[in-house]
């Protein structure tokens, strides 16, 4: 096992590969149609089970009911068995979709540590977590419909594309029905593309974007600074015009599926609250696979 922390570049460092908020070209005028609408189905996401042993998330309980999907973490950068199984059995409580929280094993450095590994182990290290995650889900009669990456990683998979596609085929070799989230952009959607998995770009509404589409880190002094007014502003952009506004103030469009709201303080239920309030009809990741499956059936009686 080989890793590298902070010091230098690895050899899986980012990659430039286009511009997620380019505008689309006269070849790629129906892309307009798709945007955000009023009418619009989204999910609404966020994760969850991030404590461990004593060291527990007081909001998480509290921001579940107002989410359609929920993140669990797997036991890499936090989690642990009887922290998932709680969160498990409170998202069955009020039905929503579980996804798995992946990331590196850090819990020490909460996975936002740099780390550079090769491969194969990323491939193992992303099973893993799944099949952690997975015998507790099947025990209570669900199953996992998403993924969704956390920390470093989660930095990766729009910036590397030999890293995002490594996570997107290991998900697909576990299972093909499982929906890779990650930060909107053109990385992960080639990443899923290859793997043959489905792919659902988000929205982080509570953090700043730079012109290229990527966020800037959390800053205390800036984006605590009215929290939940300056994410709602980015939440009404993007339903009424399907677009964010830029650091600079610029614009780029935003073509997702999913909002993700942060789940570690008080201001963090407040947002959730009004996110589904805003929201028209929010709809948990990969419902199409049942509805496709009842459509089949109804087409047979």
């Amino acid at each position: 096992m080989q890793r590298r922390f902070n010091n230098n570049r690895g050899k899986f460092g980012p990659k430039k590969y286009g511009r997620p908020g380019t505008r689309p070209t006269s070849s790629t005028q129906q892309a307009d149609k798709d945007l955000i609408s009023p009418k619009r189905t989204l999910d609404i996401n966020c994760n969850v089970g991030q404590g461990f042993g004593i060291y527990q998330n007081q909001f998480e309980e509290k921001i579940i009911p107002h989410v359609t999907s929920i993140n669990i973490a797997c036991g890499a950068h936090a989690g642990d068995p009887l922290t998932m199984a709680r969160s498990i059995d409170t998202a069955k409580n009020h039905q929503i979709s579980v996804g798995a929280l992946i990331g590196y094993n850090d819990i020490a450095g909460n996975g936002e540590r740099e780390m550079y590994l090769g491969v194969d182990e990323i491939r193992a290290l992303v099973l893993y977590q799944l099949g952690a995650l997975n015998g507790l889900v099947h025990a209570k009669g669900l199953e996992i419909s998403h993924v969704r990456a956390h920390g470093f990683l989660y930095k990766q998979l729009y910036t590397d594309l030999l890293i995002a596609e490594t996570v997107a085929k290991a998900i697909g070799e576990y299972s093909k029905w499982i929906t890779l989230v990650g930060l909107s952009g053109p990385i992960i959607q080639a990443a899923t593309t290859n793997a043959n998995i489905k792919c659902a770009q988000e929205v982080q509404v509570a953090r700043r974007y730079r012109r290229d589409g990527t966020i800037l880190p959390f800053s205390q002094s800036i984006d605590g600074k009215n929290f939940v007014v300056e994410a709602g502003k980015r939440v009404r952009d993007l339903i009424q015009t399907g677009s964010i506004t830029c650091e600079d103030k610029s614009k780029i469009k935003a073509n997702v599926e999913t909002i993700h709201v942060p789940s570690d303080n008080s201001d963090s239920v407040e947002l959730a609250q009004m996110v589904k309030a805003m929201v028209p009809n929010p709809k948990p990741l990969n419902t199409d696979k049942y509805e496709k499956f009842a459509a089949g059936l109804a087409a047979l009686l």
